[in-house]
Protein backbone atom coordinates (compact mmCIF):
# COMPACT_ATOMS: atom_id res chain seq x y z
CA UNK A 1 0.00 0.00 0.00
CA UNK A 2 2.81 2.36 0.93
CA UNK A 3 4.66 1.64 -2.31
CA UNK A 4 1.50 2.33 -4.28
CA UNK A 5 0.98 5.60 -2.42
CA UNK A 6 4.53 6.74 -3.08
CA UNK A 7 4.17 5.84 -6.75
CA UNK A 8 1.02 7.98 -6.99
CA UNK A 9 2.78 10.87 -5.27
CA UNK A 10 5.72 10.55 -7.65
CA UNK A 11 3.47 10.54 -10.71
CA UNK A 12 1.58 13.55 -9.37
CA UNK A 13 4.82 15.45 -8.79
CA UNK A 14 6.02 14.67 -12.29
CA UNK A 15 2.70 15.86 -13.67
CA UNK A 16 3.14 19.18 -11.85
CA UNK A 17 6.64 19.43 -13.26
CA UNK A 18 5.38 18.84 -16.78
CA UNK A 19 2.67 21.51 -16.67
CA UNK A 20 4.46 24.14 -14.56
CA UNK A 21 7.49 24.92 -16.66
CA UNK A 22 8.93 28.37 -17.13
CA UNK A 23 11.81 29.53 -19.30
CA UNK A 24 14.70 31.57 -17.94
CA UNK A 25 15.26 34.86 -19.73
CA UNK A 26 18.55 35.15 -21.65
CA UNK A 27 19.57 31.49 -21.24
CA UNK A 28 16.38 29.74 -22.38
CA UNK A 29 16.72 27.07 -19.69
CA UNK A 30 13.45 25.40 -18.75
CA UNK A 31 12.56 25.46 -15.07
CA UNK A 32 9.80 24.23 -12.77
CA UNK A 33 7.78 27.08 -11.22
CA UNK A 34 4.88 25.95 -9.05
CA UNK A 35 4.23 29.29 -7.37
CA UNK A 36 2.73 32.48 -8.75
CA UNK A 37 4.66 35.75 -8.86
CA UNK A 38 2.19 37.29 -6.42
CA UNK A 39 2.84 34.56 -3.84
CA UNK A 40 6.59 34.92 -4.19
CA UNK A 41 6.50 38.72 -3.98
CA UNK A 42 4.31 38.71 -0.86
CA UNK A 43 6.63 36.30 0.93
CA UNK A 44 9.67 38.24 -0.26
CA UNK A 45 8.32 41.56 1.00
CA UNK A 46 7.51 40.00 4.36
CA UNK A 47 11.03 38.61 4.69
CA UNK A 48 12.61 41.90 3.59
CA UNK A 49 10.54 43.82 6.14
CA UNK A 50 11.85 41.54 8.88
CA UNK A 51 15.43 42.03 7.68
CA UNK A 52 15.01 45.80 7.58
CA UNK A 53 14.01 45.92 11.24
CA UNK A 54 17.53 44.98 12.33
CA UNK A 55 19.66 46.11 9.37
CA UNK A 56 21.65 49.30 9.97
CA UNK A 57 21.77 51.56 6.90
CA UNK A 58 25.22 52.74 5.88
CA UNK A 59 26.28 56.22 6.90
CA UNK A 60 28.55 56.45 3.86
CA UNK A 61 26.53 58.85 1.70
CA UNK A 62 28.94 58.71 -1.23
CA UNK A 63 28.96 54.90 -1.39
CA UNK A 64 25.18 54.77 -1.03
CA UNK A 65 24.78 57.25 -3.88
CA UNK A 66 27.20 55.30 -6.08
CA UNK A 67 25.35 52.05 -5.39
CA UNK A 68 21.99 53.60 -6.28
CA UNK A 69 23.39 55.17 -9.44
CA UNK A 70 24.71 51.84 -10.71
CA UNK A 71 21.55 49.98 -9.74
CA UNK A 72 19.23 52.56 -11.30
CA UNK A 73 21.22 52.61 -14.53
CA UNK A 74 21.16 48.82 -14.79
CA UNK A 75 17.45 48.57 -14.04
CA UNK A 76 16.58 51.30 -16.57
CA UNK A 77 18.68 49.61 -19.27
CA UNK A 78 17.25 46.17 -18.53
CA UNK A 79 13.65 47.38 -18.54
CA UNK A 80 14.21 49.28 -21.80
CA UNK A 81 15.80 46.23 -23.45
CA UNK A 82 13.10 43.83 -22.28
CA UNK A 83 10.38 46.19 -23.50
CA UNK A 84 12.06 46.62 -26.88
CA UNK A 85 12.33 42.85 -27.30
CA UNK A 86 8.80 42.07 -26.11
CA UNK A 87 9.93 40.41 -22.88
CA UNK A 88 8.58 42.83 -20.27
CA UNK A 89 6.51 40.06 -18.69
CA UNK A 90 9.76 38.46 -17.48
CA UNK A 91 10.11 41.39 -15.06
CA UNK A 92 6.56 41.11 -13.74
CA UNK A 93 6.25 41.92 -10.05
CA UNK A 94 9.83 43.11 -9.61
CA UNK A 95 10.11 46.33 -7.62
CA UNK A 96 13.77 47.23 -7.51
CA UNK A 97 15.27 48.85 -4.42
CA UNK A 98 18.87 49.17 -3.26
CA UNK A 99 20.20 49.22 0.29
CA UNK A 100 23.74 49.57 1.61
CA UNK A 101 24.11 48.25 5.15
CA UNK A 102 26.64 49.18 7.82
CA UNK A 103 28.42 45.84 8.04
CA UNK A 104 31.93 44.65 7.29
CA UNK A 105 30.59 41.33 6.03
CA UNK A 106 31.60 40.64 2.44
CA UNK A 107 28.16 39.91 1.09
CA UNK A 108 25.24 40.97 -1.07
CA UNK A 109 21.86 39.46 -1.84
CA UNK A 110 18.66 40.09 -3.77
CA UNK A 111 15.17 39.21 -2.62
CA UNK A 112 12.97 37.60 -5.30
CA UNK A 113 10.98 40.85 -5.40
CA UNK A 114 14.01 42.88 -6.50
CA UNK A 115 15.14 44.29 -3.15
CA UNK A 116 18.96 44.29 -3.35
CA UNK A 117 21.20 44.61 -0.31
CA UNK A 118 24.95 45.28 -0.35
CA UNK A 119 27.08 45.04 2.78
CA UNK A 120 29.80 47.67 3.09
CA UNK A 121 32.43 44.93 3.32
CA UNK A 122 32.01 43.88 -0.30
CA UNK A 123 32.79 47.42 -1.47
CA UNK A 124 36.42 46.77 -0.55
CA UNK A 125 36.46 44.68 -3.72
CA UNK A 126 33.61 46.30 -5.66
CA UNK A 127 35.41 49.65 -5.56
CA UNK A 128 34.56 50.92 -9.05
CA UNK A 129 31.22 51.30 -10.87
CA UNK A 130 32.13 48.36 -13.14
CA UNK A 131 32.85 46.09 -10.17
CA UNK A 132 29.67 47.19 -8.42
CA UNK A 133 27.85 46.35 -11.65
CA UNK A 134 29.31 42.83 -11.55
CA UNK A 135 27.76 42.16 -8.14
CA UNK A 136 24.60 44.11 -8.93
CA UNK A 137 24.04 42.23 -12.18
CA UNK A 138 24.58 38.88 -10.48
CA UNK A 139 22.01 39.69 -7.80
CA UNK A 140 19.51 41.13 -10.28
CA UNK A 141 19.87 37.96 -12.33
CA UNK A 142 18.67 35.78 -9.45
CA UNK A 143 15.42 37.75 -9.40
CA UNK A 144 15.00 37.90 -13.20
CA UNK A 145 15.61 34.14 -13.46
CA UNK A 146 13.09 33.35 -10.70
CA UNK A 147 15.64 31.25 -8.83
CA UNK A 148 13.81 31.61 -5.50
CA UNK A 149 10.56 30.30 -6.99
CA UNK A 150 12.42 27.45 -8.64
CA UNK A 151 14.06 26.34 -5.41
CA UNK A 152 10.75 26.55 -3.53
CA UNK A 153 9.21 24.42 -6.26
CA UNK A 154 12.02 21.88 -6.06
CA UNK A 155 11.61 21.65 -2.30
CA UNK A 156 7.84 21.18 -2.51
CA UNK A 157 8.28 18.30 -4.95
CA UNK A 158 10.96 16.77 -2.74
CA UNK A 159 8.60 16.95 0.21
CA UNK A 160 5.87 15.26 -1.79
CA UNK A 161 8.17 12.54 -3.11
CA UNK A 162 9.41 11.86 0.39
CA UNK A 163 5.83 11.60 1.68
CA UNK A 164 6.62 14.38 4.15
CA UNK A 165 3.56 16.32 3.06
CA UNK A 166 1.71 14.97 0.07
CA UNK A 167 -0.49 18.07 -0.07
CA UNK A 168 2.30 20.63 0.11
CA UNK A 169 1.98 21.65 -3.53
CA UNK A 170 -1.70 22.42 -3.05
CA UNK A 171 -1.22 24.22 0.28
CA UNK A 172 0.88 27.19 -0.66
CA UNK A 173 -0.19 29.58 2.10
CA UNK A 174 0.79 30.41 5.66
CA UNK A 175 3.58 28.60 7.48
CA UNK A 176 4.05 26.00 4.72
CA UNK A 177 4.74 28.61 2.05
CA UNK A 178 6.96 30.63 4.39
CA UNK A 179 9.02 27.56 5.21
CA UNK A 180 9.44 26.79 1.52
CA UNK A 181 10.40 30.40 0.85
CA UNK A 182 13.10 30.22 3.51
CA UNK A 183 14.54 27.14 1.78
CA UNK A 184 14.23 28.69 -1.68
CA UNK A 185 15.95 31.90 -0.67
CA UNK A 186 18.71 30.27 1.39
CA UNK A 187 20.57 29.02 -1.67
CA UNK A 188 22.86 26.13 -0.87
CA UNK A 189 21.69 25.71 2.71
CA UNK A 190 20.99 22.02 2.20
CA UNK A 191 23.21 19.21 1.03
CA UNK A 192 22.28 16.50 -1.42
CA UNK A 193 20.10 17.01 -4.44
CA UNK A 194 19.53 20.74 -4.02
CA UNK A 195 23.16 21.82 -3.76
CA UNK A 196 23.99 21.18 -7.44
CA UNK A 197 21.02 23.35 -8.38
CA UNK A 198 22.44 26.19 -6.35
CA UNK A 199 25.68 25.95 -8.30
CA UNK A 200 23.68 25.92 -11.53
CA UNK A 201 21.89 29.05 -10.38
CA UNK A 202 25.16 30.78 -9.52
CA UNK A 203 26.68 30.07 -12.93
CA UNK A 204 23.47 31.23 -14.57
CA UNK A 205 23.34 34.40 -12.46
CA UNK A 206 26.96 35.17 -13.39
CA UNK A 207 26.13 34.88 -17.09
CA UNK A 208 22.84 36.80 -16.99
CA UNK A 209 24.38 39.44 -14.73
CA UNK A 210 27.15 39.95 -17.26
CA UNK A 211 24.54 40.33 -20.00
CA UNK A 212 22.72 42.98 -17.94
CA UNK A 213 26.04 44.78 -17.43
CA UNK A 214 26.55 44.80 -21.19
CA UNK A 215 23.07 46.15 -21.85
CA UNK A 216 23.72 48.95 -19.33
CA UNK A 217 27.05 49.85 -20.94
CA UNK A 218 29.42 48.59 -18.25
CA UNK A 219 32.65 46.78 -19.09
CA UNK A 220 31.87 43.05 -19.01
CA UNK A 221 35.59 42.26 -18.84
CA UNK A 222 35.44 43.51 -15.25
CA UNK A 223 33.46 40.42 -14.24
CA UNK A 224 36.25 37.79 -14.25
CA UNK A 225 38.70 40.38 -12.93
CA UNK A 226 36.41 41.09 -9.98
CA UNK A 227 36.28 37.40 -9.05
CA UNK A 228 40.05 37.24 -9.35
CA UNK A 229 40.24 40.10 -6.85
CA UNK A 230 37.91 38.23 -4.53
CA UNK A 231 39.96 35.06 -4.90
CA UNK A 232 43.12 36.88 -3.90
CA UNK A 233 41.54 38.69 -1.01
CA UNK A 234 39.54 36.01 0.77
CA UNK A 235 40.55 35.37 4.33
CA UNK A 236 38.66 33.91 7.26
CA UNK A 237 34.96 34.73 7.30
CA UNK A 238 35.22 36.61 4.02
CA UNK A 239 34.95 33.31 2.18
CA UNK A 240 31.48 32.57 3.63
CA UNK A 241 29.81 34.32 0.70
CA UNK A 242 31.27 31.69 -1.61
CA UNK A 243 30.95 28.56 0.53
CA UNK A 244 28.16 27.14 -1.64
CA UNK A 245 29.13 28.84 -4.89
CA UNK A 246 31.23 27.49 -7.73
CA UNK A 247 34.96 27.72 -7.09
CA UNK A 248 36.49 31.00 -8.20
CA UNK A 249 38.64 29.32 -10.86
CA UNK A 250 35.60 27.64 -12.44
CA UNK A 251 33.40 30.72 -12.38
CA UNK A 252 36.21 32.87 -13.81
CA UNK A 253 36.69 30.39 -16.66
CA UNK A 254 32.93 30.22 -17.26
CA UNK A 255 32.66 34.01 -17.34
CA UNK A 256 35.51 34.36 -19.81
CA UNK A 257 33.82 31.83 -22.08
CA UNK A 258 30.48 33.65 -21.71
CA UNK A 259 32.14 36.94 -22.66
CA UNK A 260 33.77 35.31 -25.69
CA UNK A 261 30.45 33.92 -26.93
CA UNK A 262 28.00 36.53 -25.72
CA UNK A 263 25.35 37.81 -28.16
CA UNK A 264 25.07 41.45 -29.13
CA UNK A 265 22.44 43.40 -27.20
CA UNK A 266 22.75 46.57 -29.25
Amino acid sequence: MKKSFKFIVAVTALAFLAVSCGVVSFTGRKQMLLFSDSEIMALSDQSYAEFSKTAVPSKDAAATKRLNEVGSRMVAALESYMKATGQSSALSGLKWEFMLTDSEEVNAFCMPSGKIVFYEGILKYADTPDYIAVVMGHEMAHAVARHGNERMSQQSVMNALGSIASEVIGEKNGATAQALFNVGFAVGSQAGVLLPYSRKHEYEADKIGMYIMDIAGYDVNAAPVFWEKMQGGKTGSQSDFFSTHPSDAKRIAALREAIRTKPSFK
